[in-house]
């Protein structure tokens, strides 16, 4: 699986050469380690002060139960899972239209994402990469039903190591507003020349604006970052600029501490609540209004 990986620093114009338990690009000379079953591209000593905090934030104690929590993300909770089930079934009506021999997931973390897919599909390669470590060592747990192959390795967003291929779409899913500038991560990714990407992202528009100034959106994260949220109207401009199709899909997903306050705890309530919460994501979808936004680039152009 080599053959579709490159350095993340010289991006297709080299090599990676294998000995022992190093890749060495052939260009820069970056020496990259591999070590139980994950290649290494990440150097935590090398990265900004940004990435570096965003790392720690995000690297936890590989013990039975953090390991157990993270595997299992779909059964934290039914608030939870019904709106990733109307993100992942965006996400698949953009994937159908690709014909994809596997996927590459950036910003896998334990891999939740890749589980949600082969749920409803099937898939004979995959990739998954995350800037922490202790996270890509989870990806096994959460897929030790998958039985085909894992290519497992660690990467920052902005520097991806895996070269542009036709029939391996490139999955996002609610990493890219932890790299401290959304668009311009997403521009640089465009750049790289890749065929199809699929991003699921949390987007603003007037309501969230307001309700950030309130205090109730785009609040600063565990890892001290204020996240950076989509915007359509940029996102449309970097398309264009790169000559990217488009495709948006948007929904409205609420923190289940406010689905509870509203319901109020009342069975009945609640599913109404949902049902009209649904219906609302249904309407301002033909707007491409909403707090998430579910997005296909896809190059026309494209030169394998």
């Amino acid at each position: 699986m080599i053959n579709y990986l490159t350095c993340p620093y010289c991006f297709g114009k080299s090599r990676l050469i294998i000995k022992n338990d190093q890749f060495t690009c052939s260009r820069c000379r970056h020496r990259f380690i591999y070590r139980n079953h994950i290649l290494k591209f990440i150097n935590p000593e090398e990265l900004d002060n940004k990435t570096a905090k965003e790392l720690k934030g995000n690297t936890f104690a590989l013990n039975e139960k953090n390991i157990k929590h993270f595997a299992n993300k779909d059964n934290w909770s039914k608030y939870y899972n019904f709106f990733v089930n109307q993100k992942i079934n965006y996400l698949l009506f953009f994937l159908d239209q690709i014909n994809y021999k596997g996927v590459v997931s950036l910003g896998s973390g334990p891999g939740f994402e890749i589980k949600e897919i082969l749920k409803r599909r099937r898939l004979s390669l995959i990739f998954s990469s995350d800037l922490a470590l202790s996270a890509t060592k989870v990806v096994p747990y959460t897929l030790k039903n998958y039985n085909g192959r894992l290519c497992l390795f660690t990467s920052d967003l902005r520097y991806p190591p895996f070269i542009p291929n036709a029939n391996f779409p490139i999955i996002i899913y609610e990493a890219l507003h932890h790299t401290g500038n959304i668009h311009k991560t997403i521009n640089t990714l465009l750049a790289k020349g890749y065929k199809d990407i699929i991003i699921v992202e949390p987007c603003t528009n007037f309501i969230i604006k307001i309700l950030a100034k309130l205090g109730m959106a785009q609040k600063e994260e565990y890892s001290g970052m204020i996240p950076d949220f989509l915007d359509i109207k940029k996102l449309k401009e970097i398309a264009s600029h790169r000559k990217y199709k488009l495709q948006i899909k948007t929904m409205w997903d609420i923190p289940e501490n406010y689905i509870r306050l509203f319901s109020k705890e009342d069975g009945i309530l609640e599913k109404i609540f949902m049902k009209l919460i649904y219906t609302f994501s249904l309407i301002t979808n033909y707007f491409s209004i909403g707090s998430f936004a579910i997005v296909y680039f896809k190059k026309s152009d494209f030169k394998q």
